[in-house]
């Protein structure tokens, strides 16, 4: 029996990692990962706890909608309807 090459082995592992990252932060819990990607919940702990140690950002994304009035308020205001705010017209 012939071994893969160590390089080949490392890119399958480096993708399930980022896989398992990133459905974490799609808001999947640990054993729908594992179920998702056909591995032990404990490994999916365990990626998730080096990805953490590495300082890999596990922050869930925001559900669609969540946030946007957070967004909204932090954005700059636009020139629409500037001229309106310091006492101009626009018609």
């Amino acid at each position: 029996m012939v071994s893969e090459e160590r390089a080949a082995y490392e890119g399958r592992s480096r993708q399930r990692r980022d896989r398992i990252v990133e459905l974490h932060r799609q808001g999947l819990k640990g054993y729908e990962i594992a179920r998702e990607l056909s591995v032990s919940t404990g490994l999916v702990s365990i990626r998730l706890k080096e990805a953490r140690s590495a300082g890999v950002d596990l922050t869930p994304y925001a559900a669609d909608g969540e946030g946007d009035e957070q967004n909204k308020a932090e954005a700059p205001a636009s020139d629409v309807g500037r001229d309106e705010r310091v006492g101009g017209s626009t018609r």
